[in-house]
């Protein structure tokens, strides 16, 4: 099996998991109780009496085809909330969902670090977006682990805005790669998207 079709395969796995009724109320609530947060208590909820806001739900599918277990290193929220967390450790597969008012969006990084086939430590950076303004994006970043020791996520911000759907980084040195890809839900409902990505190793 190629990347690509495992790749195929955690995209199929992602929309699969935004049809759930229960991840899209879980979604709803975790926008809810955090926007009142957000609001120091404030009253803003509903927006008009028996009118729920619109929000962004993104739910996510890593595969791991690395030497072993990844764990995650680091992470960095620039919008939205987390409903479901990054698996930790990733060992084979695991799911992650965000979600957000659909005014604000989400945008996310996650680093994992485990070990190449050459017993080498490792990074593997998956960044990614959907929002109002910059649409939807996903950026990549693999190597040796000490290049993740110190991240600079105002950089890392500025390549996720420039990115496409898909991404592809590979590291000759570490032999690490990670291909990654975001899509809409093929129900074309509003405000979800899928993401899915391989690391390998």
């Amino acid at each position: 099996m190629t990347a690509e079709d495992i790749l195929d395969q955690s995209i199929e796995q992602a929309k699969s998991s935004l049809q759930s009724q229960e991840l899209l109320n879980q979604a709803k609530d975790v926008v809810i109780a955090n926007e009142r947060i957000e609001k120091n208590g404030a009253a803003a909820w509903p927006p008009l009496p028996g009118v729920l806001p619109q929000i962004t739900l993104l739910g996510g599918v890593l595969m791991n085809k690395a030497n072993g277990a990844l764990s995650v290193m680091d992470e960095h929220k620039y919008a939205g909330h987390i409903v479901s967390v990054y698996p930790n450790p990733l060992q084979i597969a695991g799911r992650f969902a965000l979600s957000a008012l659909t005014t604000k969006g989400v945008k996310a990084a996650v680093v994992y670090s485990g070990k190449n086939k050459y017993d080498v430590k490792c990074g593997w950076l998956l960044a990614f977006a959907d929002t109002k303004h910059a649409g939807k994006k996903i950026y990549a970043e693999c190597g040796p682990k000490e290049k993740f020791n110190k991240i600079d996520w105002a950089h890392v911000e500025r390549k996720l805005n420039s990115a496409g759907t898909v991404a592809k980084a590979y590291d000759v040195a570490t032999g690490t790669s990670l291909y990654a890809r975001i899509v809409g839900s093929d129900d074309g409902t509003a405000g979800t998207s899928a993401a899915g990505a391989v690391f390998h190793g």
